[in-house]
């Protein structure tokens, strides 16, 4: 019997060490740069400061045919006891599309060393360089289809 026990015990000490682990905005700062891609069936940029005070900023802006056509500012930082994104969008004159209080979440569901998965969307740096960004849309028809971006770290 006791040899059962032990790795019972080992297994439920392991489980409850793993969920004491909680992922700090730390664990991001693989984000940080300026990255440069394609996305929308244009160009996008985004760029994210290293985290500090508890959050990680950063911008997007996404161009087709010479012209921005959108904006984000992005915000990530610990709501309710998880890791969750929020993103505002802009119109190119700065008029927002989100009421003034409201805002996209993307909760943070899992992470690993260079990768980021928040429900709905998915940060992965694949190498130093090259940063993958799917993002899941949901359709008029209620279809999701996925966005990637394939991103490359460039200096400012």
């Amino acid at each position: 019997m006791k040899k059962l026990l032990i790795p019972f015990l080992f297994v439920l000490s392991f489980q409850s060490y793993a969920q004491d682990i909680k992922p700090t905005i730390d664990d991001l700062n693989f984000l940080r740069g300026y990255w440069v891609g394609d996305g929308f069936g244009g160009i996008s940029e985004e760029v994210w400061m290293p985290a500090s005070l508890g959050r990680m900023n950063g911008i997007y802006k996404h161009m087709k045919d010479d012209k921005t056509t959108f904006m984000e500012f992005m915000d990530i930082s610990t709501v309710e006891d998880t890791l969750r994104l929020r993103l505002k969008h802009f119109n190119p004159d700065m008029t927002g599309w989100e009421e003034k209080d409201k805002y996209v979440t993307f909760t943070l569901e899992s992470i690993e060393t260079n990768k980021a998965t928040f429900r709905g969307l998915i940060y992965e740096l694949v190498d130093p360089n090259y940063l993958k960004v799917s993002l899941k849309l949901k359709q008029k028809d209620g279809s999701v289809n996925t966005e990637v971006f394939n991103f490359r770290r460039k200096t400012l």
